[in-house]
C-alpha cells in the first residue's frame, strides 16, 4: 500500500473517531449527554425542585435550600435507566435495536447546618454520562458502534440565610471523566476491525444560587452550574487499517445550565411547583481530536442550547407518607445537519411517579420514570459524509427506576 493511501485512511479514521467520541458524549440520553434527575423524590415531581430543596440533595439542585435542614442529614440513592432506542434505516430497510441495559447512577449526599445561619454540604452524583451500543451490524457501523462515558462529580457547597425569607448557596465542583468509543474503522478493507478511543481527565466548575420564600406558601429558586472544560487524555487507533494506537486526546466542554423554580403549597398536605431549566448546548461547537501519528481534526458539532420544562405535584396525607407525580418535556438540542446514532437525540417526553415513606429520623423514597420520542432524519449529515447511512426513523422508549435512603443525625 502507498503512503498516501495509508496517510489518507489515519486522516479519514481521525476525523470519523472525533465526531464518534462527540457524539457519545452527547447524546446517551434525552438531553444531550445530561442527566438532571438526581433524586428519587425530586424526579418523581418532574424534576420541580430548585424552588423547595429541603432535603440535602440540595447540594445539587439548589445549595441555598440546606439552611432549611436542622439536622446532619445523609442521602444514599441509585439510578437506574434502561435505554432503549430503535431505528428504521432508509439505506437497507432494516429495524436496528440499540443493545439497551439498566445502567446503574448512584448518588450520595451529606448536609448539616453549622449555626443558625450557616450550613454546609457535600455530594457526588453523575449529572452527565450513560451509554449506547448499536453493535456492528447497521449500516451506520462505521459511524457509531459503542459508546461509553464515565462522569462523576464531587461537590462542596455552603448556605447562608441572609434573612429569614432570603438564603444564598454556592460551591465547586471536581469532575472525573472517562470516555470510550469504539466504530467499524474500513468495513471494505478489513470487515470486523474497529477504531477504538479511550481518554479521561479531571476538572473544576462552580455553582450558585438562591432561594427566596416571601411567604409562606410561595416559593422561589434559581440555580446556576457553570460549564466544565474537559481535555481526554488516552490512547486511540485502529492498527488493522493502518492507524497504530498511539496518544490521542480531545477537548470536550459539559454545558452550564440555569434553572428557575416556583412552588407553591396552599396547606400542609400539597405542592406545586415548576421549574424551567436551560441548557447551553451552544458551547459544544467545534471540538478538536489529536493523534500521534494523524493530523488534528477540527470537528463542527454544532449543537443548539435548549430547554426542559417540569411540572410536579406532591400529597402528603400526614407526616409518614407522600405521593408524587410530575412530567418533563425536554426539547432536542441535536439538529438534522449534525445528526448522529449514537447520539439520536429528540423532543423527549418524560412521565414519573413516586412514593415516600417517613420514619422518626430516617426517609425512603422510590421513583418510576417513562420517557419516549420519535423522530425521522432526512437530512445530509453535515459532519461527515454519511447522510443516507444514518438517514431513518428513531424511535426511544426509556425506563428509570430511582431509590434512595435518607437519614438524620
Amino acid at each position: 500500500m502507498k503512503l498516501p493511501d495509508i496517510q489518507s485512511r489515519q486522516a479519514s479514521a481521525g476525523v470519523l473517531a472525533a465526531v464518534l467520541l462527540l457524539s457519545a458524549q452527547s447524546g446517551l440520553r434525552a438531553n444531550g449527554f445530561y442527566i438532571p434527575v438526581q433524586d428519587p423524590f425530586a424526579a418523581s415531581r418532574g424534576n420541580a425542585f430548585a424552588a423547595t430543596a429541603d432535603r440535602p440533595s440540595a447540594v445539587y439542585y439548589n445549595p441555598a435550600g440546606l439552611t432549611q435542614l436542622h439536622s446532619r442529614t445523609a442521602h444514599v440513592g441509585v439510578y437506574g435507566v434502561r435505554l432503549g432506542i430503535e431505528a428504521d434505516t432508509a439505506i437497507d430497510g432494516g429495524r436496528h435495536e440499540n443493545d439497551a441495559e439498566f445502567i446503574p447512577v448512584p448518588q450520595l449526599y451529606l448536609a448539616a447546618p453549622i449555626n443558625d445561619r450557616l450550613a454546609a454540604g457535600v455530594g457526588l452524583n453523575s449529572p452527565f454520562g450513560l451509554r449506547t451500543d448499536w453493535g456492528s451490524a447497521t449500516p451506520f457501523g462505521g459511524v457509531a458502534t459503542e459508546t461509553d462515558l464515565t462522569y462523576a462529580t464531587a461537590w462542596g457547597v455552603l448556605a447562608y440565610e441572609l434573612s429569614d425569607s432570603l438564603s444564598v448557596g454556592g460551591g465547586i465542583g471536581m469532575t472525573y471523566a472517562d470516555g470510550t468509543l469504539k466504530r467499524l474503522a474500513a468495513p471494505q478493507l478489513a470487515p470486523g476491525a474497529e477504531f477504538e478511543f479511550e481518554g479521561d481527565d479531571v476538572a473544576a466548575n462552580w455553582i450558585a444560587s438562591l432561594l427566596w420564600k416571601p411567604e409562606e406558601q410561595h416559593s422561589f429558586g434559581i440555580t446556576y452550574r457553570a460549564k466544565t472544560d474537559l481535555d481526554l487524555e488516552g490512547s486511540g487507533g485502529a492498527p488493522a487499517v493502518g492507524l497504530p494506537n498511539g496518544r490521542a486526546s480531545l477537548d470536550l466542554v459539559t454545558p452550564d445550565t440555569l434553572v428557575v423554580g416556583y412552588a407553591y403549597q396552599p396547606d400542609d398536605h400539597w405542592t406545586l411547583e415548576a421549574n424551567v431549566e436551560w441548557v447551553n448546548w451552544n458551547r459544544l461547537g467545534t471540538s478538536t481530536l489529536r493523534q500521534a501519528f494523524s493530523a488534528d481534526s477540527p470537528i463542527p458539532f454544532n449543537w443548539e442550547s435548549n430547554f426542559m420544562y417540569g411540572i410536579g405535584v406532591t400529597y402528603a396525607p400526614n407526616e409518614t407518607w407522600a405521593f408524587n407525580a410530575g412530567y418533563i418535556f425536554i426539547e432536542n438540542s441535536q439538529p438534522d445537519l449534525t445528526f448522529n446514532p449514537a447520539v439520536a437525540d429528540a423532543d423527549r417526553h418524560w412521565l414519573s411517579a413516586g412514593v415516600s415513606y417517613k420514619a422518626e429520623n430516617w426517609a425512603i423514597d422510590l421513583a418510576y420514570q417513562y420517557a419516549f420520542s420519535d423522530r425521522t432524519v432526512e437530512d445530509r449529515t453535515a459532519g461527515f459524509d454519511a447522510g443516507d447511512l444514518v438517514a431513518g426513523d428513531y424511535q426511544s422508549r426509556f425506563h428509570g427506576l430511582m431509590l434512595s435512603f435518607n437519614r438524620s443525625f
